[in-house]
């Protein structure tokens, strides 16, 4: 397994309480932490685990993969010239209605499975063919 990065936008109103508790669990992992959460770069293994720790303590979390490990100069601001980093107007945005969706998330039943989904029935080449030249 290689290195990864997760972008963690969490939606409690306390997030230096979250960096904290990560940095006490005292991981082999690169923590930045910023204005919406916080960046985790290191062992796959090691930020999965983490990533599930922080989604059990704020389940309205919003994780997603990262292509750049913290202060990579593509995205730093301090080697573009300074100003916002592409993207992170909508992650602003966002940040805005986490504490919305964290409290409708919080009203699922999660002891339940969701139903499965039925997928339709493929349809067959000719119908296709008879389908695009109409």
């Amino acid at each position: 397994m290689g290195k990864i990065t997760r972008l963690v936008v969490l939606s409690s109103e306390l997030p230096s309480e979250m960096h904290l508790l990560i940095y006490e669990l005292h991981a082999d992992v690169t923590i930045k932490e910023t204005c919406y959460g916080m960046l985790i770069h290191g062992e796959e293994a090691m930020v999965t685990a983490l990533v599930n720790t922080i989604r059990k303590i704020d389940p309205g979390a919003f994780i997603k993969e990262r292509g750049f490990i913290p202060g990579d100069p593509r995205r730093c601001r301090a080697d573009r010239g300074g100003g916002a980093r592409p993207g992170f107007y909508s992650i602003q945005k966002e940040y805005e209605v986490l504490p919305a969706l964290a409290r409708a998330l919080a009203k699922l039943p999660y002891d339940t499975p969701p139903a499965p989904v039925e997928k339709p029935e493929k349809i067959p080449v000719a119908r296709l063919r008879e389908i695009v030249d109409a």
